[in-house]
């Protein structure tokens, strides 16, 4: 388990959301620590995809590349 304190002003928006969506706080904050960890992994992934491939391309550079860029 675990516990998290918000401010006062984070309170009132949450429980105001709460109430908006339908939802339990618990389930707003669930949601939200997963999807700050899914984006978290996603960025360390395309970290370590970068470093391991070096130069990247813009997707004009590709379109040339292949010829579509009509």
């Amino acid at each position: 388990m675990l516990e998290v304190k918000l401010t006062p002003e984070m309170e009132t928006a949450l429980s105001a959301q709460a109430k908006r969506s339908r939802k339990s706080k618990a389930t707003l904050v669930r949601n939200a620590v997963a999807q700050y960890l899914q984006d978290a992994a996603d960025y360390q992934a395309v970290t370590e995809s970068r470093k391991r491939r070096g130069r990247t391309h813009s997707l004009a550079q590709i379109k040339q590349r292949l010829g579509l860029d009509s």
